[in-house]
């Protein structure tokens, strides 16, 4: 009985977190992405919302 509460609560949390990052995408595609600029070592300068 222990288990089966275990597994539910475990499959429970992985469609919430997969619930939410499907939705940070959508609104991530919706803003037109983000576009970064690196230095030349391969560094993150800065990352904007593109339009």
């Amino acid at each position: 009985m222990k288990k089966i509460l275990m597994l539910m609560i475990l499959v429970l949390a992985l469609v919430t977190s997969c619930s939410y990052f499907e939705s940070a995408e959508r609104i991530e595609r919706e803003r037109g992405g983000v576009e970064c600029r690196y230095n030349k070592r391969g560094g993150v300068e800065d990352c904007r919302y593109a339009n």
